[in-house]
């Protein structure tokens, strides 16, 4: 999902004209939506991480 709110940002970013006064507007849009996923995506790792159950570690 990360990935994909990447392509989309780097996509929109590509395909706009970045001369015209409303530029900012997509930039801004496609760095708030990228900053969100790699948000979610890292939140949803830490919840994985924490989630699992811990098995003992085998004696040397």
């Amino acid at each position: 999902m990360c990935l994909v709110f990447v392509a989309f940002a780097t996509w929109a970013v590509r395909t706009s004209d970045l001369h015209t006064p409303d530029a900012w507007k997509t930039v801004l849009l496609a760095n708030i939506g990228t900053i969100s996923a790699i948000h979610y995506f890292r939140r949803q790792v830490g919840q994985g991480r924490h989630g699992r159950s811990r098995s003992p570690s085998p004696s040397s």
